[in-house]
C-alpha cells in the first residue's frame, strides 16, 4: 500500500522539549521581523503553524490537525514529507520562511528553501561546471520547495522537467524532510483530489512515490494580497 513506502524514521527538526505555545510566539515575533508586519491570525492560518509545529517536531499532536487530507488508499505519517495545498497569496510561502529562519538559527539543522521557477531558471542560464553542485543542492538535504508545478519545462539541451528528477531522487532518501507548497487549479479552486492529481505531470514512478511518502495539508484562506 502507498501509505507503507516510508519506514524509516526522521529526525525532528525542532527541539520537542520546547512548548508548543513558546513556539507559536517565537513564530509571530519572527514573522513581524521578517514580513514587517503582525502574523494575520486566522483560524486557518493559526491552525497551519500548529500543524507546522507538531510537524517539525515529530509530535503526535500532529494527527489531530483539522487541515490534514488523507488521499484515497494513503496514510497519514509522520515520517513522511508535507505537501501545503492552498489559493495563491494565502500565505503558504511567508509561514515557510518563518519556520525555515527559526529551525536554521535554533539547531544545527540546514533547511533550504527554493522556488521551483527559480530552479528551472539557474538550471537553464548555470555554466556545465557549477552543475553538479546546483544539482546536490536540490537533490539533498532539508528543503522547502515553493510553488511546485508553477514552472515551466526546463530548456537544456531539449525539454526536461526538472522537478521530476529532483522529486524522484529526493524521494529515494527518506530520511531528508522535504516541504512543498502549490496551488490549487485555477478552474477547480478547493479541489484538493484535482490539484493533487495534477502531479501526475512528472510522470508515474514520481507521482506513486509522491502519494505514498507525502502528508497532504488543504488550505481554503483567501489571498492577503487583494
Amino acid at each position: 500500500p502507498r501509505g507503507r513506502l516510508t519506514t524509516i524514521e526522521r529526525k525532528p527538526l525542532l527541539n520537542q522539549r520546547i512548548d508548543s505555545k513558546e513556539l507559536y510566539s517565537l513564530f509571530q515575533s519572527n514573522f513581524l521581523e521578517i514580513e514587517g508586519r503582525e502574523f494575520s491570525c486566522t483560524e486557518e492560518n493559526k491552525a497551519l503553524v500548529f500543524t507546522l509545529i507538531y510537524f517539525f517536531q515529530k509530535k503526535e499532536n500532529f494527527y489531530n490537525s483539522s487541515l490534514l487530507f488523507e488521499y484515497p488508499n494513503t496514510k497519514i505519517d509522520l515520517n513522511k514529507g508535507l505537501v501545503i495545498v492552498g489559493g495563491f497569496g494565502c500565505g503558504k510561502t511567508s509561514i515557510l520562511r518563518v519556520f525555515q529562519q527559526i529551525i536554521n538559527e535554533s539547531n544545527q539543522v540546514n533547511l533550504k528553501f527554493t522556488t521551483t521557477v527559480d530552479a528551472v531558471s539557474k538550471f537553464e542560464s548555470i555554466e556545465d561546471e557549477n552543475m553538479y553542485d546546483f544539482k546536490e543542492r536540490l537533490y539533498k538535504g532539508h528543503l522547502i520547495i515553493d510553488d511546485l508545478l508553477a514552472e515551466k519545462q526546463a530548456s537544456r539541451f531539449g525539454k526536461s522537467e526538472l522537478f521530476e528528477e529532483v522529486l524522484f531522487q529526493r524521494l529515494e532518501n527518506k530520511k531528508m524532510n522535504s516541504i512543498i507548497t502549490m496551488n490549487y487549479d485555477g478552474e477547480y479552486p478547493n479541489n484538493m483530489e484535482y490539484a493533487i492529481n495534477k502531479l501526475s505531470r512528472y510522470g508515474g514512478r514520481v507521482f506513486d512515490r509522491i502519494l505514498g511518502n507525502f502528508n497532504f495539508i488543504e488550505l481554503h484562506g483567501k489571498s492577503f494580497r487583494i
